[in-house]
């Protein structure tokens, strides 16, 4: 095989594989739009979800009749009854810490004045 057979071979192959990789990266280009675009649309219909939900909590009084909302609401009450013992429970660790730190430092100073005797 002459020289120029040989280059004319290799620019075929390499041009083959160029095609084939510029078709996968298309391919892999679309696909990751389409699936941001299905990520976007899935966000919005949450987006919805929570509005209709947000609705019905705060007219409540008008969905009494179904037990499924009931059963909900109660949940949601309890819930935030739960995050209000959490939230005292921090407010009282930090208590507790500010004491041991106050206790601690006066210990700290009483111990440096019977020593500066």
């Amino acid at each position: 095989m002459d020289k120029r057979a040989l280059f004319d071979n290799i620019r075929k192959e390499a041009n083959s594989t160029l095609t084939k990789v510029f078709n996968k990266v298309e391919e892999i280009s679309k696909t990751s739009t389409l699936r941001l675009k299905i990520s976007s649309l899935k966000e919005q219909i949450k987006r919805s979800k929570r509005e209709i939900g947000n609705f019905v909590y705060v007219n409540r009084a008008e969905f009494e009749k179904y037990p499924e909302i009931n059963d909900q609401i109660i949940k949601i009450a309890n819930l935030q009854k739960e995050i209000e013992l959490k939230k005292n429970q921090i407010e009282d660790l930090k208590d507790k810490e500010v004491k041991v730190e106050t206790k601690e430092t006066e210990t700290e100073k009483a111990e440096s004045d019977s020593f500066s005797i």
